[in-house]
């Protein structure tokens, strides 16, 4: 029953999240909010964390998910200074070295909180928070793609079937 619920707030955010209006920061930062919210609910749930676990858990798990977030804002800069301009072959060849550089620091990030996660909720718990997380994401991902959307009614489907091509 608990993970329906959790489910089904996971879809709600989902919806609330999938087409934020332009220039609207604040109803924007609401939506990432609410969803960090059922994150939480949703990992707490599948790790089974006890109110000890949660105590020392959360401080080690948002500051890594901070740094995570450092690293993606920079990455995500980077690759919007080549938006704009016509950027030529060496700079796009740059930005690229620099985007598998960042995935490669983001990966070593998760990598050097390993023995944090395991000291604080054990090594079988640490391999259900990766498994939730990338299930977590999953969700949310399908939840946005959802064949429920508004615009995506009254149109053709896709060649398999599912969304229509755009």
């Amino acid at each position: 029953m608990k993970k329906t619920l959790i489910f089904g707030l996971l879809l709600s955010a989902a919806a609330v999240v999938a087409q934020p209006k332009m220039g609207d920061r604040a109803e924007l930062e609401k939506k990432k909010e609410k969803i960090e919210a059922i994150k939480v609910a949703y990992l707490t749930e599948e790790l089974e964390l006890t109110v000890a676990e949660s105590q020392a858990f959360w401080p080690v798990y948002n500051e890594r998910q901070n740094k995570e977030h450092e690293l993606r804002e920079l990455q995500r800069t980077s690759f919007k200074k080549l938006i704009g301009d016509e950027p030529s072959e060496k700079e796009v060849e740059k930005m690229l070295y620099s985007f598998a550089d960042t995935q490669i620091a983001i990966e070593e990030l998760r990598k050097s909180y390993l023995d944090d996660f395991i000291d604080v909720i054990g090594a079988k718990k640490t391999a259900k928070l990766m498994r939730a997380e990338k299930e977590f994401g999953r969700r949310m991902m399908e939840r946005m793609k959802g064949k429920d959307r508004p615009r995506d009614k009254g149109r053709r489907p896709g060649p398999d079937g599912g969304r229509p091509m755009r």
